[in-house]
């Protein structure tokens, strides 16, 4: 359902049109036409662009959304109308990120979860299709990162990041996509970094790995996928103002060496990544699939 408003006392003003508008509507409103705009406004053809990144009616599962970008895009997610489920490990911060998205007015659940586990995650899936009917958009934001030198870093260590961020978004991926391949739609939206294909930093081997495995697991899930209705995308953000990073930050002359990297002379926060993910988890971005989106500020170029 669609509600707009017309004022007919910004005679002066000039009208927003959209691109079904009559073109004697250009130029400026005359008191004798608003009634024929507010026909206008109120007709099936008059559907403005706003509407596609809307997400009512559909359900979402959120990894990772205890805090940081993953808390930031279910809450995005859900002020666009989007009933979310979120998932992490810690139970007490996907409880309180679901309670922020219920004070929005939409429905929520929490679920404790490891991603690297195929049984958490399928009945993670399970939850979400119980309580909501499906699963619309999967966002994969769970993700940790671990900085030895890689002369130095363990077998086990550099396994758990490669399963946290790549194993754990293929068995989402999987899990999720089941139910979309069967409805014949969806929409994936996985979360690299602009580490995996713009640049490298030293001593991050095994994460630049895995989301060098996260951009090819987008590229080929979106190829096997997107005949049958489902669009797989990544997001590559850059460096955020998140607890992952709250320990580096305690450093003054780290934040501004990031700054200055950055074309636009400042690190994101979290609410930078979050009309993107929207954009990639609704229909204005129908005809995007198997595409690495950079979201850095320009660093790196």
């Amino acid at each position: 359902m669609r509600s707009t408003m017309l004022s007919p006392r910004v005679e002066t003003s000039p009208i927003i049109l959209t691109p079904h508008a009559p073109s004697s509507s250009l130029g400026r409103f005359d008191g004798n036409g608003a009634n024929r705009r507010a026909m206008f406004l109120c007709s099936r053809s008059a559907i403005l662009i706003l509407d596609k990144f809307r997400l009512d009616g559909k359900a979402a599962l959120v990894t990772g959304a205890g805090t940081g970008l993953g808390a930031a895009m279910a809450l995005g997610l859900a002020e666009a109308g989007a009933d979310v489920a979120v998932l992490g490990r810690r139970v007490n911060l996907v409880e309180e990120t679901a309670r922020r998205i219920e004070s929005l007015g939409r429905r929520a659940i929490a679920i404790g979860a490891d991603v690297t586990q195929a049984e958490d995650v399928a009945r993670a899936v399970e939850e979400t299709e119980e309580a909501f009917g499906s699963v619309d958009v999967l966002v994969n934001g769970a993700g940790v990162i671990n900085a030895d030198p890689s002369a130095d870093v363990s077998p086990e260590d550099f396994r758990f990041v490669v399963d946290v961020n790549l194993t754990g978004a293929f068995l989402c991926a999987q899990a999720a996509g089941r139910g979309m391949l069967a409805r014949g739609s969806g929409s994936i939206v996985n979360i690299g970094t602009f580490l995996g294909e713009r640049g490298h930093r030293p001593a991050r081997a095994a994460y630049n790995a895995s989301k060098y495995g996260v951009v090819g697991l987008t590229k080929s899930l979106a190829m096997e996928w997107g005949g049958r209705g489902v669009r797989v995308n990544c997001i590559c953000p850059g460096v955020h103002r998140t607890p992952m990073l709250a320990p580096a930050l305690e450093d003054p002359g780290v934040e501004e060496g990031l700054k200055e990297k950055t074309i636009l002379g400042r690190m994101g926060e979290p609410e930078d990544i979050v009309g993107l993910a929207v954009f990639l988890a609704s229909d204005a971005s129908a005809y995007i699939t198997g595409e690495s989106i950079f979201e850095d500020g320009g660093g790196w170029l």
